[in-house]
């Protein structure tokens, strides 16, 4: 009975997501048309289908019939008694530095338990995006694997909510894991006073790369504020053809990632999570606006093939020297060294951005836990402990980009300058991190949404429409409610 209820919340999840996209606010939403890269980017106003919802929900009925199998129980107790000692795993590192860490990752745990088999599940799509779709499908059909990679943040919180992750403080107890990071990294994986993840990297969001010896030749500064940034693009655009910063919008939340860092200079760190919190009248905001009216002067000096490229392809902009700067998070490092050839500090170079008024760091963490319907629990709780060691975070993080969750590991432990200088200030200002895009403060449906407008705002800039449709925004997604367990 109880899984059959897990079953039925976790469909219900998966209903409220999938209709996010059908549900608009009042004022009509653009959507972006698919483009070949270096054609130009044209958009269309469309209306919410109502044939859609219909559809999703017979959909939805079809699968609630299919979940009407065998309880699993069993089978996980024939399995625990013949010892079998398996891992099922999904994640997301495909691209170029994430598969090489994914690698390092599973020599780490063969290394510490080499009698667990591992069965991966890889699903490319930056960000999670498409892992999402296939792992919500399997599991309200009743098939759990045994864990999965997560963000932290309001992505947890729907896992949490739909009862499909099983709460894990017994391991972080054992293992000290609360004394090993920052306190707002902990405060990401922690729902309602439970941990339920145990995360094995920082990935901070608000980084602009850029091409190192391009800004040398030409006698250029790396941009602390946005108004270095216009600056610097209309320099490089006067030396040159070359793009001035690279995008890739085709998941839409690298849009949103370059508005948050003009947000962040705007209306600083308490505006920043109090906006995302709902607790902001965006109607009558002059932050909002502000934010709005600085990324319009900057959509000229974008790539106009941007909505057809995914991050990596903004990156290896940069590397082909098609570009001059990209705004992206740490995991670019690996990108750039194992897609272009590029080392930091030689050939790119890179600063958290803005810089005023004050250097905060946006960032979101990679975590695994525990299904509640674990084939392999023993195995899973055994690959959770090499998560949260040094073993794994040293090997993993170096090659795929992320800074180490925890504090206590030599920043020298990176090869480059870059993050040796980011660790070392996280280490000694643990208070400056403040939860992204990906880890997100927003619930999970509102923050699709979200994306959806800015990726809309980026192709077709609309100021009055775009305020009038995140106002609506927080209120359809009641986002001050649901937004309300985040602690900064």
């Amino acid at each position: 009975m109880l899984r059959k209820f897990r079953v039925l919340f976790f469909l219900t999840i998966i209903l409220s997501l999938v209709l996010s996209a059908c549900a608009q606010p009042e004022v009509a939403e653009t959507e972006e048309t698919g483009v070949e890269p270096g054609g130009e980017v044209t958009a269309e106003v469309t209306e919410p289908v109502e044939e859609e919802t219909a559809e999703v929900t017979e959909a939805m009925e079809e699968t609630m019939e299919a979940t009407e199998a065998p309880e699993a129980t069993e089978e996980m107790t024939e399995e625990a008694a013949a010892g079998e000692r398996v891992l099922e795993i999904y994640h997301w590192w495909t691209a170029p530095g994430e598969r090489e860490a994914a690698d390092a990752m599973f020599e780490a745990l063969n290394e510490a338990y080499p009698d667990i088999e591992i069965s991966e599940n890889p699903n490319p799509g930056g960000g999670g995006v498409n892992q999402r779709v296939v792992l919500q499908s399997r599991i309200a059909s009743g098939d759990f694997p045994d864990t999965f990679q997560t963000l932290g943040g309001a992505e947890l919180k729907n896992y949490v909510d739909g009862g499909v992750l099983q709460p894990i403080d017994d391991i972080w107890d054992e293992l000290g894991y609360s004394d090993s990071i920052p306190g707002p990294l902990e405060n990401a994986v922690t729902i309602d006073g439970q941990h339920y993840v145990v995360p094995l990297n920082m990935h901070i969001q608000n980084i602009l790369y850029y091409n190192l010896p391009l800004f040398e030749e030409l006698g250029i500064e790396p941009p602390a504020s946005f108004d270095d940034l216009i600056a610097a693009c209309e320099q490089i655009q006067a030396a040159g053809d070359m793009v001035c910063l690279a995008l890739g919008s085709r998941e839409k939340w690298g849009d949103a990632f370059v508005f948050d860092s003009i947000l962040l200079e705007v209306g600083g760190p308490e505006y920043y999570v109090s906006l995302f919190k709902g607790e902001v009248d965006v109607a009558t905001d002059e932050n909002f606006r502000t934010a709005l009216e600085m990324y319009e002067q900057l959509i000229p000096y974008l790539n106009t093939d941007h909505s057809s490229l995914t991050w990596d392809q903004a990156v290896g902009m940069v590397g082909a020297e098609q570009a001059a700067m990209t705004i992206m998070g740490t995991w670019a490092i690996g990108a750039f060294i194992q897609g272009s050839d590029w080392q930091p500090g030689e050939d790119f170079g890179a600063v958290t951005f803005p810089q005023v008024p004050e250097r905060i760091l946006l960032f979101h963490p990679d975590a695994y836990g525990v299904t509640v319907e674990a084939p392999h629990p023993e195995a899973t709780r055994d690959w959770l402990t090499v998560v949260a060691s040094p073993e794994l975070q040293i090997p993993t993080d170096v090659i795929q980009g992320g800074l180490f969750a925890r504090t206590d590991i030599d920043p020298s432990e990176f090869p480059d300058p870059i993050r040796q200088e980011m660790q070392a200030f996280v280490r000694d200002n643990p208070d400056k991190l403040i939860l992204d895009q990906h880890g997100s403060i927003m619930p999970a449906t509102a923050q699709v949404a979200y994306w959806d407008l800015i990726s809309a705002f980026t192709v077709s800039p609309d100021i009055d429409g775009m305020i009038e449709n995140v106002d609506a925004m927080m209120d359809t997604y009641s986002v001050q409610e649901e937004s309300a367990w985040y602690e900064w």
